[in-house]
C-alpha cells in the first residue's frame, strides 16, 4: 500500500504452521535507521503493527513460549507505504510431541482370541485411519515382524500441540490400545484431556485384581496435595486394589473426563498410596 502522504509502517500477522493465530507473541523490530529497538505484542487475533517506521531495511523477531524463535531479515520498508508481513511459527519439539512409548492390540473392548496374531500393516493401516486428515509433524513406527494380540510395540506420534486431543481421543475410541503404567505417566505429562476411556496403571497380580474390591468416587485433588500447582482428577467408575508382597499396588479404571496437569504423576502416585491403599 503506498500513498504520498501515507506514514510507513509494518503490519502482519503471526500464526502457527496449521494457520491459528499466535495472541500476545512479543515482537521486536530492530534497524540502523531506529535509535532504539521498538517491541509489540500481537493481539488476540495474532496481528501486530509499527508505526511511522523510517525507511530502510529492518530485522523483525518474534519470541512467543512453546515456539521457537521466528527471525524475518531484510524487510524492506519504503517511505509513503506500509509493509504487510504474513509470518509463521514453528512449534518447539517438546512441545508439539506426543510419545507413545507402547502400542498395544490388545482390544479393551471385545478382546480377540488370544492364539490371534496381526501383522504390523494391519497396525500401521488403523494409525492411518486414526491420523487421516490431520497434519501431524512425523510418524515413527518401527514395530516387530509379528505382532501377537497382546503383545506390546513401540512408536512415537510427533503431533502439534492443538492435536494432541483429537489424537488420544480417535486412539481411544477405537480401542486399540491400552495404556500401562509408563504410557500413562507420558499422557499425563504431555497435559492430556482424555475422555470416555480406560486407562489401567497395573501393577497388581491378576489373581489379585479379580478380585479387588469396586468403589465408585468422585474427588477432586487440591494444590495443597502436591505443592506443584493445582491437580484435578474427576472419577466416576471405580478403583480397586490389591496388596502385592509388602508393597501395595493400585489400578485405576477412568471412563470418565480426566485432565491432570505436567509433572504431577508422582504427586497424583504418592496421594493414591497414602489415600486409596
Amino acid at each position: 500500500m503506498e500513498q504520498k502522504y501515507l506514514q510507513p509502517a509494518i503490519h502482519g500477522k503471526i500464526a502457527d504452521l496449521l494457520d491459528y493465530p499466535v495472541p500476545a507473541a512479543r515482537v521486536v523490530l530492530s534497524g540502523a535507521k531506529l535509535a532504539e529497538k521498538q517491541c509489540t505484542i500481537t493481539g488476540t487475533e495474532g496481528h501486530f503493527m509499527f508505526n511511522r517506521i523510517p525507511p530502510g531495511s529492518y530485522t523483525l523477531e518474534v519470541i512467543y513460549s512453546g515456539f521457537s524463535k521466528l527471525v524475518q531479515r531484510g524487510i524492506a520498508v519504503r517511505d509513503h507505504a506500509i509493509t504487510g508481513l504474513d509470518l509463521k511459527m514453528d512449534f518447539l519439539e517438546d512441545s508439539r510431541t506426543i510419545k507413545l512409548r507402547a502400542m498395544s492390540l490388545e482390544f479393551i473392548n471385545d478382546a480377540p482370541p488370544v492364539a490371534a496374531v496381526a501383522a504390523p500393516s494391519d497396525l500401521a493401516l488403523q494409525l492411518s485411519e486414526v491420523t487421516a486428515g490431520l497434519y501431524l509433524d512425523r510418524v515413527l513406527f518401527n514395530p516387530p515382524p509379528v505382532l501377537k494380540v497382546g503383545s506390546v510395540t513401540t512408536f512415537e506420534l510427533g503431533v502439534y500441540q492443538n492435536l494432541k486431543e483429537e489424537i488420544m481421543r480417535r486412539l481411544l475410541e477405537r480401542s486399540i490400545c491400552r495404556f500401562d503404567r509408563d504410557q500413562v505417566e507420558v499422557t499425563l505429562q504431555a497435559d492430556l484431556q482424555v475422555a470416555g476411556c480406560q486407562v489401567l496403571l497395573r501393577g497388581a497380580p491378576q489373581a489379585a485384581i479379580n478380585g479387588a474390591r469396586y468403589l465408585g468416587w468422585e474427588w477432586e485433588i487440591l494444590p495443597e496435595i502436591s505443592g506443584l500447582g493445582l491437580i484435578i482428577l474427576r472419577l466416576e467408575t471405580s478403583v480397586r486394589f490389591a496388596e502385592y508382597g509388602e508393597r501395595k499396588k493400585c489400578l485405576l479404571i477412568l471412563d470418565r473426563d480426566v485432565r491432570i496437569k505436567k509433572n504431577h504423576w508422582l504427586a497424583l502416585r504418592r496421594f493414591l498410596k497414602n489415600k486409596l491403599v
